[in-house]
């Protein structure tokens, strides 16, 4: 594995206005901050200005140099990992429509080539841009992009629970909904004890809210014979699965703290509660062990609870 030196992490505007081969228009980037749209002096389009060159190079390396530094405190975690290059498409004219900061970008990675395609959101761009103009400091509460890391490193098991997300059975899409705690429990599991989250306490009021999410959620499709995309949406949307399910990753925890010989949840439940700050080392050691819970494991240990209840 090359080291984060020699590493290749590639950010880029998408569109590009340099694509010879695409279209693009001039209103699409001249909302940036800091951008001038009068033409050069020989008539070519405002991005050929220099100035705004300039610009564009800034937020590209900008982007780059955030993500590296989320590489390297999760280094340790990388250890094996076929990495050849990282992209990150900066979605500056929010053609996803969407209202995320970042993401991972399941379908383009290739982990057999080991390229990976990373997403840079216009909220995150904003921020970004106001930090670069030394406007604000971006003051995010959350690790961004060491989340997104830990959905590389679980590519395969969002590629299994990705199955089940736009099928049209509303069994399939009840667990897909299941496995989405799973999944943004264990990529939220830094915040959590990084104390970042602070809508609960305990592991105890995350399942009660976990409980009655979830009978919302079976209720939605009981009636259904077919659900629809629009449906699908719905229930897979909301902050639930970045605020419950950390709490429900380190719960199962328990099971692997007793097995390698680690302080009990317990003890870290009062840590985070209390704000106590906990190293990173141990965190890395934590966010490890939490990989041990796949799919297959986590989907054996809710349903049972959810039968009881």
């Amino acid at each position: 594995m090359k080291s984060i030196e020699d590493l290749s992490v590639f950010a880029y505007l998408t569109p590009s206005p340099y694509d010879e081969d695409g279209y693009f228009e001039e209103e699409w980037i001249s909302w940036l901050p800091g951008y001038l749209s009068e033409a050069t002096e020989d008539g070519a389009p405002s991005y050929y200005r220099d100035e705004n060159m300039a610009l564009l190079d800034r937020i590209e390396t900008y982007a780059a140099q955030s993500f590296k530094l989320a590489l390297a405190r999760m280094w340790p975690l990388l250890e094996g990992i076929y990495i050849q290059q990282i992209q990150i498409a900066i979605d500056f004219t929010n053609y996803q429509g969407t209202n995320s900061l970042a993401g991972y970008d399941l379908q383009r990675s290739n982990p057999a080539k080991g390229c990976y395609v990373f997403h840079l959101d216009q909220q995150l761009l904003l921020r970004y841009l106001s930090h670069l103009q030394d406007k604000e400091s971006i003051g995010l509460n959350m690790n961004i992009w060491e989340h997104e890391l830990i959905h590389l490193l679980d590519h395969w098991q969002l590629v299994h629970s990705a199955a089940f997300a736009n099928s049209e059975l509303p069994a399939n899409n009840l667990e897909h909904y299941l496995l989405k705690f799973r999944e943004e429990g264990l990529a939220n599991l830094f915040d959590l004890l990084d104390g970042k989250l602070t809508k609960f306490t305990s592991i105890a009021q995350a399942k009660d809210r976990f409980f009655a999410r979830y009978a919302i959620a079976r209720e939605s499709l009981g009636s259904l014979e077919t659900s629809t995309q629009q449906e699908r949406n719905t229930l897979y949307s909301g902050y639930d699965f970045y605020e419950v399910g950390p709490w429900l990753i380190l719960e199962m925890l328990q099971e692997l703290f007793f097995v390698f010989e680690t302080p009990g949840v317990a003890h870290l439940e009062e840590k985070i509660a209390a704000g106590n700050v906990i190293s990173d080392y141990v965190k890395l050691e934590i966010i490890k062990l939490a990989f041990l819970i796949d799919n297959s494991w986590f989907l054996s240990r809710i349903k049972p609870i959810l039968c009881a209840v």
